[in-house]
């Protein structure tokens, strides 16, 4: 159901009955040779965990904006309804953003509020699209994860959400420091304490020379940070193989190269140990291994950062995980609160990663650190 949707906004919709993006259920149902109580229940579904959108017998890709039709039901849906509706905007949801969604819609729920979810695939015209088009149906407040540069956001980024009218809570996003815009509040993980955690966990296991590899992603800033930090506690090298200047996500050929001196510094310089950001990466780096002749983590340990896919490896990676679930929760909670009171003092959240140990470290057993929320909680914000 989800393929038909998102080949139907594709290929121009045709005859399943398009309507600047929208599909009529009852004509996808016609399409896909189901009746239309399953093609109900498949696309609430889809609502539900947001890969859809399903307003008044209409569906529609995340990433198709709001139409003048689905504004106008949109706001009809509000008018007819107590609850209140609020709306986010997510680069993709892939990644620990599933998870993000997941937790936001279920702090939402149990407040009887209803959240709408757009997906911008990383492009900021559509997310401008977005963001305005939820305006416009009546949201009360935006959860939001733009995709700016790597540095953080211009200025001209940052009044375009001062300029929508609604209170908004960045998620795995800050402002840069000194922004303090008030009615911007942030949740995001502590990347750079999740980073030290991982190289001082290795540093305990024995190894002198850490190295870190890593795309150029939003994440890579402050996973830098808190990689340098312990290394120079530990008063060790800095081998910090991924340099900042590349575009957003790297290049294939750049981290490939950037991957071969990683094994050049094990052969001449002792590196016995890497940070690898992301945990695919870390899969793929697997494989690599193997074609040298090397062994894991006999030859190399491997800790990971992100935990999507490093548990089904064929060496299972010990990772840093960071807190999905719990991000969206607590993004949603304290959107809520600042729906209940605008004057509330702004909040910069960070929650803590996890340290999931693993056979790739040569460390013994599985142990998970616990998360917590950095900052004091005065207005009683419930712990994630």
């Amino acid at each position: 159901m989800a393929v038909a949707v998102d080949e139907a906004e594709r290929t121009g919709g045709g005859a399943v009955g398009v309507l600047g993006g929208s599909i009529r259920l009852s004509e996808l149902a016609i399409e896909l040779g189901v009746s239309s109580a399953t093609a109900r229940r498949d696309v609430a579904a889809l609502d539900r965990s947001g890969q859809a959108r399903w307003l008044h017998g209409s569906v529609s890709p995340l990433s198709a904006p709001l139409n003048a039709r689905d504004m106008r039901l949109a706001g009809k849906s509000q008018a007819d309804s107590s609850r209140h509706v609020v709306g986010m905007v997510i680069p993709t949801l892939e990644h620990q953003f599933r998870q993000i969604v997941h937790g936001a819609r279920t702090v939402a729920a149990a407040a009887g509020i209803h959240l709408k979810v757009a997906v911008s695939g990383f492009h900021r015209s559509r997310e401008e699209v977005h963001m305005q088009s939820m305006v416009q149906a009546g949201v009360k407040g935006l959860l939001l994860s733009p995709s700016w540069g790597v540095g953080g956001p211009t200025e001209a980024e940052v009044d375009r959400i001062l300029a929508l009218g609604v209170p908004a809570v960045l998620v795995e996003r800050k402002l840069p420091a000194g922004a303090h815009e008030e009615g911007i509040d942030h949740v995001c993980s502590a990347h750079a304490e999740g980073a030290a955690l991982a190289v001082r966990h290795l540093a305990r296991l024995g190894h002198q020379r850490i190295a870190l590899l890593s795309r150029n992603t939003h994440t890579l800033p402050y996973v830098r940070s808190g990689y340098l930090t312990a290394i120079r506690a530990l008063e060790t090298e800095d081998d910090f193989l991924s340099p900042q200047e590349r575009h957003l996500g790297g290049c294939f050929d750049a981290f490939e190269h950037d991957a071969d001196r990683l094994l050049e510094l094990r052969e001449s310089q002792g590196v016995r140990a890497v940070l690898v950001h992301t945990d695919l990466d870390a899969v793929n780096m697997l494989q690599r291994l193997f074609l040298h002749n090397l062994r894991v983590p006999e030859d190399l340990a491997i800790v990971c950062y992100s935990d999507d896919y490093a548990s089904i490896a064929d060496v299972p990676l010990t990772s840093i995980a960071v807190p999905g679930k719990e991000l969206g929760e607590t993004a949603m909670q304290l959107l809520l609160r600042r729906l209940e009171n605008s004057q509330m003092r702004r909040w910069c959240l960070e929650l803590m990663p996890k340290l999931q140990v693993r056979g790739s470290c040569g460390g013994q057993g599985t142990r998970n650190e616990c998360p917590s929320v950095r900052g004091a909680d005065p207005n009683g914000l419930e712990r994630a």
